[in-house]
């Protein structure tokens, strides 16, 4: 999948207005993401590419670019 096509289906299923995911972004610069937010991207990127990531995981990184590096070879 591409990341400019996961970006948008992630923010519509998060409830994120559009543009608001954008790779430099800060994740800590976006109020909404929260535990919940989390939780779903998790469920998210496990539906979608069959990779279980972990809390700790996320956890750990600071700009939506670093989050999606988690995804190794698995978004274009």
């Amino acid at each position: 999948m591409k990341l400019s096509e996961m970006i948008p289906e992630l923010e519509d299923m998060l409830g994120f207005e559009a543009g608001t995911i954008k790779l430099d972004t800060k994740i800590s610069d976006v109020p909404d993401w929260d535990s919940m937010a989390i939780l779903t991207f998790i469920a998210f990127i496990e539906d979608k590419f069959d990779l279980v990531l972990e809390g700790d995981q996320i956890a750990e990184v600071t700009t939506f670019k670093e989050l999606f590096n988690l995804l190794g070879d698995k978004v274009e």
